[in-house]
């Protein structure tokens, strides 16, 4: 276990996978009984490699044990976020989506609410008018909070915003208000300057560029002041390319996604250095960058998320690869017209 740990903080998962699943296989046959907290953290951080790898039968076959046998909630709550996120990086989202509104269920809170919800429409304007009030130390001071329940909430919150933004973006203002709730009310926790900068997006498309990239703002400044290199990875794949643009030129997004790029590969964030490469790419499109480049870079990023079956952020880069070819080579390009597959 504590290998795989160390392995894991490296960023090395196979190694790490490879040691948690020996240790379960070293365990007693009532293990679960007399093995218990070893038990379930074996369960959980092979379960955590697994994700990291891709390997949905493992995530699935790991959680499901910890499910079954963990006898309180606090126990089941990393297994039960473990399997969402691994359904959501793997795109089953409509399962990722059942699993989620299920385990929020569980933890007492409400479904998320869709936009046009007058409800919802009164909270969000109350809690512009809170954000306005306060000057950004007092938000950035706000009491911090290490409630295993609560930061179990919020990152369930957080996979939440990342499956509805493809199977149902009506209710992702409610996810970012809840987060945010959470985060005055309970306490700031690793994933508040996520939901400052999911709310912003909120706010930004509600008409209130001001207050929209504020909290855009106020996220990179939290996550700074919380020295987590691996959160401010996060923070710039939602900043940058959903707030940054209002008051940033395009160069400097593009550098930032590079550098959130290179943090989250380095702390073993996926999903954020995933985003960070795909928004980079087409961010140095947009801002005018060698169109070789950019299809070279795309191309060799695409032939990556495939060869390491990522396929969060392969739209994306989908995306950047053809309009780099259509610039290119003009839109009767053999790979435009269908005679070619992409890479």
């Amino acid at each position: 276990l504590k290998v795989g740990r160390r392995s894991a903080t490296l960023t090395d998962f196979a190694y790490a996978y490879f040691c948690f699943k020996n240790g379960i296989s070293f365990l007693n046959e009532d293990h679960w009984k007399h093995q218990y907290q070893l038990s379930i953290d074996l369960h959980d951080a092979a379960a955590d490699a697994a994700c990291a790898l891709s390997d949905t039968t493992g995530v699935q076959s790991y959680s499901q044990a910890v499910l079954s046998h963990a006898t309180s909630l606090e126990d089941k709550l990393n297994a039960m976020f473990t399997m969402v996120k691994s359904l959501r990086m793997t795109l089953s989202l409509a399962e990722a989506e059942i699993y989620a509104v299920r385990f929020l269920m569980e933890l007492g809170e409400e479904e998320p609410r869709m936009s046009g919800n007058p409800q919802l429409d009164s909270d969000i304007s109350s809690m512009i008018v809170t954000v306005s009030s306060m000057t950004d130390d007092s938000i950035l001071n706000l009491k911090q909070s290490q409630d295993k329940k609560l930061l179990m909430l919020m990152n369930l919150c957080h996979e939440f915003f990342y499956i509805f933004q493809m199977v149902d973006p009506s209710r992702l203002s409610s996810v970012s208000l809840r987060m945010v709730q959470l985060s005055f009310g309970c306490g700031i926790t690793e994933l508040s300057p996520l939901a400052f900068a999911q709310f912003g997006v909120v706010v930004l498309s509600g008409g209130n560029a001001i207050v929209g990239y504020r909290m855009g703002s106020l996220a990179l400044k939290l996550a700074r002041n919380l020295c987590a290199p691996r959160l401010i990875s996060s923070v710039i794949a939602v900043v940058q390319p959903y707030l940054a643009w209002v008051a940033e030129p395009l160069q400097t997004i593009t550098e930032s996604h590079q550098h959130g790029h290179t943090l989250g590969a380095q702390c073993g964030d996926v999903s954020s250095s995933t985003l960070n490469y795909a928004w980079f790419c087409m961010a140095k499109l947009l801002s005018g960058g060698d169109l070789e480049v950019v299809r070279r870079e795309s191309c060799r990023f695409l032939k990556e998320l495939r060869s390491k079956k990522q396929n969060w952020g392969f739209l994306c880069a989908s995306i950047t690869y053809l309009l780099s070819v259509a610039l290119i080579e003009g839109p009767n390009s053999d790979v435009l017209v269908g005679n070619c597959d992409l890479p």
